[in-house]
């Protein structure tokens, strides 16, 4: 069952459901036209919404300290340890990078303008929040950040390039992945050492061919 739908230039870039109540979920849409030219990201479908009921309905969030419209790709998390606490990245022109609500997303305050969490957002844009400290949110981006004050300022990690995905041990805030365009990075003692994992994987960027037809 189709519950969220805006139109069809629009998707979902990130979902996040309360750990200790999953009736509760936010959902970041997205409105994008991807050709093989250029990319354009952002439009009247981006925004941030929230349901109390599983999915089953939804209310857009506007106003109350968020960025105002047009905005680009967003995500979004709760943090487990507080489930008031929520944090959006969301990408602006000029508004700003990072939210944060400590009232369940009712009332929302901007809290980092560095422009490199959300640098090429079309590629990456992924946001989590420590398990133990509701302070503590990592953000995957062209590099690796980490925010110890409540998103107010960010600290670059060297945990890897083109970073894409993060995933914390939710019984162990120690144990962190973070993958990237050629593997991941492995931390289980939380960034004190890491082990570098490289996968056989690629990425094809060109392709070329002759003008008969068929290629």
């Amino acid at each position: 069952t189709r519950s969220l739908f805006v139109d069809e230039k629009t998707g979902c870039s990130g979902l996040a459901m309360d750990p200790k109540d999953p009736n509760v979920l936010f959902a970041g849409m997205w409105q994008v036209e991807m050709h093989t030219y250029a990319m354009f990201s952002g439009g009247p479908g981006s925004g941030l919404w929230r349901s109390a009921d599983g999915g089953a309905t939804w209310k857009k969030l506007e106003g109350r300290g968020l960025p105002k419209p047009p905005v680009g790709k967003i995500d979004v998390a709760i943090a487990p340890s507080d489930s008031k606490r929520v944090y959006a990245l969301i990408q602006t022109p000029n508004q700003g990078s990072i939210w944060r609500s400590d009232d369940g997303g009712e009332s929302w305050k901007v809290g980092s303008w560095q422009r490199a969490l959300i640098g090429r957002a079309g590629y990456y844009i992924r946001l989590a929040v420590s398990p133990a400290n509701p302070d503590e949110v990592f953000v995957a981006s062209s590099s690796f950040h980490q925010s110890l004050d409540g998103g107010k300022t960010f600290r670059t990690l060297p945990w890897g390039g083109d970073t894409h995905e993060i995933w914390i041990d939710p019984s162990d805030a120690n144990r962190v992945i973070v993958t990237d365009d050629g593997g991941m990075s492995l931390t289980t003692d939380h960034g004190k050492t890491s082990r570098r994992i490289t996968l056989p994987i690629a990425q094809l960027y060109h392709v070329a061919v002759d003008n008969d037809v068929p290629y």
